[in-house]
């Protein structure tokens, strides 16, 4: 029964009628126009040969169980949806024309969560334009996250255009450019006082604008190009109360009357970037890139509160108004170096230096009005303060790298990577309301450098099968952060192997990632442990061109453990994570006849978590040299067992030369382990015509 509705909210039965009357439309119109000529209609007009495909059809969408989790995993929706459109035409004359060949695409708009459109344009020699537009229908509701008081339901737009005049040019070639980012729609968050959280309605609302122009030549050997960019950012979210409410804890005194917060941001950006490249003699590449940016913003909170506070006291009017700055001037460079000492062997050095400052500073002024329980006007209290700092970041990377073919069938790589990060900041804060308003000088000075080494291999014991592999294992330093440096060890590998209609592809991923460092709470290192196992596999045959299979399995198995402090009071624990997920899929297509030909999917996840690792009895584990019992309260060991799978099968009917008929069916099933109110089952029954014109290879 289609009870839940989530795209227009009618009942069950108007959207069965709408999902069989497209089928029985289907059928009619198939056969009204079933007239399979064997003349070929010509598909040059006016000089240009025209192809086109357009496919629209009907989804329905029937949820047992969650439809909040439905949402925030796949958030299809019922109805209309332009499921693949294609339009092409291309110059036949053999002249030059103001447009030579034009495409373009669109696929997902009306039921999909996201959508996109695409067009390129182009005339030999003159220009080349690209364009791409997509929606992303973001959903998010689970309760299982901020007591599922933290939801979204988000549009967001994002649009790309370039145009390159003389694209093929060696001396001269113009580029052009635009983007748009918009983000818009309702939500609800918290906000937080008086030791109480409240549910409050959202606004959200964010945009962004870039334009780019740049030039690329060729002078005295060198490729060079430059572009110059600009960018806008605003933020225009608000968070509205819609009426009373005594927040999440119920057993004291807080409660909210009314509440507002405005939180606008502007910010702009401008950027240069400069490259050149040149190979001299063929043996040495040389590349360069400088890039240049200025950032700006400029922001501002102003929060109204009226309501009781959790000493009881009446809250006429609290309000805050926060207005801050801030500039981020940033220099980044990349220099290259390859040097082919011989046909076989390569060193190539790249290095790399970002400097950055950030200068900004905030101004704060509190009102705060009350009354005490019996209606007393209690003392206003008025606070004023203000904070700046000053940034500078320096950061430079070297990396030399060594590419050796020993033989036909066997070849090395191996590098190395230093890294060196200067930070300095400076600045103060300052109460400008208390009895003594000097401000606090701060400065701070840190340095930190960091070693890798990186080493692959490429094997090929036959013809048909490969081997490849690679390593890196040293140090990662943590930006603005004060601890130590992660020490990681990354190791992919990968064998490839095809026979006949086979090919296998087999493949491992192990990272391992320690951040150590020390605590003045507790006995035991305060570190972060992480590894993490992924093993995968894959199958493609293809016997023939009316048949094809493919089928995989992965298996992740990550295992992270941290040190934490649980206050109140302050008492050391530990917090360990599982994932054991297993994931297969399958994919498979035939074709029965000319006419007829079938596609069926089937993919399933299941997480198995921590297993049989108990929450309550004795769990010890490692930590440095001591051994620690996971049985007191502020030890925690969690995962997030589930099941999600999903088959699908569809049938294609060609009906025409012209005319495709499609109708498929796909199944959703997501259950989790420890609980059961986001679960959830899916049948997604869909329908469709594709129409061609042009493709006389059909």
């Amino acid at each position: 029964m289609f009870s839940k509705n989530i795209f227009s909210g009618k009942s069950n039965m108007n959207c069965r009628i709408l999902f069989i009357a497209l089928i029985v439309v289907s059928l009619f119109a198939s056969l009204a126009i079933a007239q399979d000529s064997t003349n070929s209609d010509s598909n040059v007009f006016g000089g240009y040969e025209v192809r086109s495909g357009l496919e629209v059809g009907v989804r329905g969408i029937d949820i047992d169980g969650s439809l909040s989790k439905f949402r925030s995993d796949l958030n299809y929706r019922n109805g209309v949806r332009l499921f693949d459109s294609s339009f092409s035409m291309k110059n036949t004359t053999g002249h030059r024309r103001f447009i030579d060949q034009l495409t373009v695409n669109a696929s997902g708009w009306g039921a999909d969560r996201t959508g996109y459109a695409s067009v390129n344009a182009e005339s030999a020699g003159l220009y080349r334009f690209t364009g791409n537009i997509r929606r992303v229908a973001y959903f998010s509701d689970l309760n299982n996250h901020a007591l599922g008081q933290h939801d979204f339901n988000t549009n967001r737009d994002l649009g790309d255009f370039d145009l390159s005049v003389f694209p093929i040019a060696d001396k001269l070639r113009l580029n052009f450019g635009a983007s748009f980012d918009l983000s818009k729609g309702p939500g609800t968050w918290n906000a937080r006082a008086y030791r109480d959280d409240f549910v409050v309605r959202a606004n959200n609302k964010t945009n962004s604008y870039d334009f780019r122009i740049g030039a690329e030549a060729k002078v005295l050997g060198f490729n060079l190009g430059i572009t110059q960019g600009y960018r806008r950012f605003r933020e225009r979210s608000q968070y509205i109360l819609d009426a009373p409410t005594i927040g999440n804890n119920t057993t004291d005194t807080t409660q909210y009357f009314t509440f507002i917060r405005q939180f606008p941001i502007t910010g702009t950006s401008y950027f240069t970037a400069f490259n050149a490249q040149r190979t001299f003699a063929k043996r040495v590449d040389f590349t360069a890139r400088i890039i240049y940016s200025d950032t700006k913003t400029t922001s501002s909170i102003l929060e109204e509160i009226t309501g009781r506070d959790n000493n009881n006291n009446w809250v006429d009017l609290d309000r805050f108004e926060i207005s801050g700055d801030a500039s981020r001037p940033q220099a980044r460079g990349d220099l290259g170096l390859t040097v082919n000492v011989t046909d076989n062997f390569r060193i190539s050095n790249t290095f790399s230096f970002d400097r950055f400052g950030i200068d900004g500073g905030e101004y704060l002024f509190e009102q705060l009005y009350r009354r005490n329980a019996s209606g007393t006007t209690l003392t206003p209290s008025l606070t004023r303060s203000a904070a700046y700092r000053v940034t500078d970041y320096l950061r430079y990377v070297n990396t030399i790298e060594a590419d050796w073919q020993v033989r036909n069938w066997v070849g090395l790589h191996i590098g190395y990577r230093y890294t060196h990060r200067k930070v300095d900041i400076e600045g103060y804060n300052q109460t400008l309301t208390s009895s003594n308003p000097t401000p606090s000088l701060i400065a701070e000075e840190e340095k930190n450098s960091t070693n890798t080494i990186i080493a692959g291999m490429k094997i090929k014991p036959m013809k048909n099968w490969a081997i490849f592999w690679d390593l890196e294992h040293g140090d990662a330093d943590n930006v603005f952060t004060a601890v130590e440096n992660y020490k990681f060890t990354n190791f992919r590998i990968r064998s490839r192997w095809s026979f006949d209609k086979f090919v296998l592809n087999l493949s491992g991923i192990s990272k391992d990632n320690t951040n150590p460092t020390g605590s003045s709470t507790g006995t035991i290192d305060f570190a972060v442990n992480s590894k993490s196992r992924i093993y995968s596999g894959s199958l493609d045959w293809n016997p023939d061109p009316r048949f094809w299979l493919t089928t995989g399995y992965t298996y992740t198995h990550m295992t992270s453990l941290a040190a934490i402090v649980v206050n109140s009071p302050a008492r050391q624990g530990i917090s360990q994570y599982f994932v054991r997920d297993h994931s297969f899929f399958i994919d498979a297509s035939a074709r029965a006849n000319k006419r007829v030909s079938f596609y069926g999917s089937y993919r399933i996840n299941k997480d198995r978590g921590q297993g049989d690792i108990p929450l309550t009895d004795p769990y010890y584990v490692l930590i440095g040299n001591t051994s620690v019992s996971l049985t007191r309260p502020q030890d925690i060991i969690s995962s997030y067992p589930m099941t999600f799978q999903s088959p699908e099968f569809r049938v294609a009917f060609r009906i025409t030369r012209n005319i495709d008929w499609n109708i498929g069916y796909q199944y959703f099933d997501y259950k989790e382990k420890y609980q059961t109110i986001q679960d959830y089952k899916a049948h997604l029954p869909y329908t469709s015509l594709k129409f061609y014109f042009g493709n006389t290879d059909r």
